[in-house]
């Protein structure tokens, strides 16, 4: 699922949104989702999703876990028939969390985000290999994160069911499949593991800033492209299309945001967490200038 256009709302009063990615969530606006671990394009059908609730929150972000199920449940069919009329009443009473406890094919769990450390997050993605969605600004009620967390999942597993799709139940002879050659620098970055690739995207962006600092514009395309190839070839919580389009920005503004972004993605190789907030609010501050 590629990123969406996103509301662009004055977001100087918000130290913990990123300008033009996230979503601010209120009654007016609909949903998107940006996935900050994980392929958009092959979502694994099991996410940590998370929301930011204001300037208050610190490093601290509200978090459910979403489950898209592999095969679909009817709950009514496990319940005794007493029960089974005051359950329907009460989901749809909480907004149809599983469709007044009709057939179940994801849902998010906790019902409503608990608040969670950063560092925590990242840390439980790692470790379980899960997607990692962030959902944006949810300013209000509980309600509003009740809601916001199921119209998230609802995108999710859209997304799921679309990319699923397209995988084919058995394997099919399409024919002769014409095969391109990669190019050297492809050939290279295959054989790096990924602190290598990161090391990589350093030593571009440092020729890059060199090639903006003595106006050479041609060369600074160049090189802008090869970055995004190898942007290619790392995960997307590294944001290099982002970077990239920091580091090319003039003057301080354009160095400080690239080297922001290279020392978060060092953080994030090493699985450092601990200072990705402070990482996240400079860069926030940078891209507003």
């Amino acid at each position: 699922m590629p990123d969406r256009v996103v509301d662009r709302e004055k977001l100087a009063d918000t130290s913990n949104a990123r300008v033009g990615h996230n979503l601010i969530q209120d009654a007016e606006c609909s949903m998107a989702l940006r996935f900050e671990r994980g392929d958009p394009s092959r979502p694994s059908g099991h996410a940590l999703l998370y929301f930011r609730t204001g300037s208050n929150d610190g490093d601290d972000v509200h978090v459910t876990y979403v489950v898209v199920l592999p095969v679909v449940v009817n709950p009514m069919k496990y319940l005794p028939p007493a029960f089974a009329s005051q359950i329907a009443a009460f989901a749809s009473q909480i907004g149809g969390l599983v469709g007044a406890m009709g057939n179940l094919d994801a849902v998010p769990l906790p019902p409503i985000p608990e608040r969670i450390s950063r560092d925590e997050l990242w840390r439980l993605a790692a470790y379980r290999d899960d997607d990692v969605l962030d959902g944006g600004i949810v300013r209000g009620s509980v309600e509003g994160l009740m809601t916001a967390a199921q119209e998230a999942t609802h995108q999710y597993a859209e997304s799921y069911r679309l990319a699923l799709a397209q995988v084919p139940v058995g394997e099919t002879d399409t024919g002769p499949v014409e095969l391109v050659a990669p190019d050297d620098d492809t050939l290279r970055w295959v054989f790096m593991d990924e602190r290598g690739r990161i090391d990589e995207l350093t030593k571009l962006t440092g020729r890059l800033r060199d090639s903006i600092d003595s106006g050479d514009a041609l060369h600074t395309g160049e090189l802008a492209t090869t970055m995004r190839r190898l942007g290619a070839h790392l995960p997307e919580k590294y944001r290099v299309a982002e970077m990239v389009a920091g580091a090319v920005r003039a003057g301080t503004i354009g160095s400080n945001l690239a080297q922001l972004y290279l020392e978060r993605c060092y953080k994030l190789c090493s699985e450092a967490y601990e200072d990705l907030g402070r990482i996240d609010r400079e860069i926030l501050r940078f891209e507003s200038m």
